[in-house]
């Protein structure tokens, strides 16, 4: 193969995909064996009908960071034999990085509370309850801490980076966004509006990284976006689990998200621009301050 073109940016994110598909079932399976393994020795039971809902947390939880730590190797192998730069040039610096953190945190809370104050306000959900277990709490942020990590270092910090490298800041975005929001295409309940609000939340995502190359941004309002949607009691891209808060939504529909959740919505579709368009205006600030 010509060297000339496995240098394209977009060549390299064209065979990452197919490969991606093939480490994250592989690397499943694993946690599947391994989730089995630890149900025969008694530390939970699991069946493969778990796989079916996020009920049995243990079990996902095991089986998200074995496919975590599948795509980690695999990116790992494409900087060193494809890119040939250090993994860490995906993005991983934290020095100087609270700030950052800190807002994608609050971004996600934030979003979630209002969406919920907003949705309940006008009468299309009901509270039922507070339904405290700290134990589901922890294993489910947890959880988004392997969610977050696995879909931003692939996205943002490995097809965004080589898409800069081909396109503009805008095309770049929108491919990348486009991806992102296809890697849900087979969650459970998910229509073309839920589709659409997970490209516009893969933008708000990778507009930190445009400007700053870095991931922990995107880490942490990715893990906010996911951690605040269950404790407000919101499904999460179309998975139902355990919530904190519980409520009924009296009819679904396009405004409250259905059965895919906030993200299925038209009211989480105007935050997310509107987060999108105070994102750009915060990171070109830092572009000024800190040039390359």
């Amino acid at each position: 193969m010509s060297q000339s073109i496995i240098k394209k940016g977009w060549f390299r994110v064209v065979i990452v995909i197919p490969a991606f598909f093939f480490f994250a079932v592989i690397f499943q399976l694993l946690g599947v064996v391994a989730s089995t393994l630890l149900s025969g020795l008694g530390f939970f039971d699991f069946s493969i009908q778990d796989l079916d809902s996020f009920s049995n947390l243990p079990a996902m939880t095991i089986i998200q960071y074995f496919d975590l730590m599948g795509i980690f190797i695999l990116l790992w192998l494409f900087m060193k034999y494809v890119d040939k730069e250090p993994f860490m040039n995906m993005g991983f610096e934290i020095k100087g990085k609270r700030n950052d953190i800190i807002l994608g945190m609050t971004l996600g809370l934030f979003m979630m509370a209002v969406g919920y104050l907003v949705l309940s306000s006008l009468g299309e959900i009901q509270f039922l309850k507070i339904n405290y277990e700290l134990s589901s709490i922890i294993w489910l942020f947890i959880l988004f801490i392997g969610v977050s990590i696995l879909e931003e270092t692939f996205v943002r910090g490995y097809v965004l980076k080589n898409l800069l490298k081909s396109f503009n800041p805008i095309i770049s975005l929108v491919i990348s966004s486009g991806i992102f929001s296809l890697l849900h295409f087979l969650n459970p309940n998910v229509n073309y509006l839920a589709l659409t609000e997970l490209f516009i939340g893969g933008i708000a995502l990778g507009i930190s990284y445009v400007y700053t190359k870095n991931l922990w941004f995107p880490f942490a309002f990715h893990l906010s976006w996911n951690f605040f949607q269950v404790i407000f009691g919101f499904n999460v891209s179309g998975m139902d689990t355990y919530s904190l808060i519980e409520f009924e939504i009296l009819e679904p529909n396009s405004l409250n998200g259905g059965d895919f959740g906030f993200e299925g919505s038209y009211l989480s579709i105007i935050f997310t621009i509107i987060i999108i368009y105070f994102l750009n205006n915060y990171y070109k600030k830092f572009k000024i301050k800190n040039p390359e």
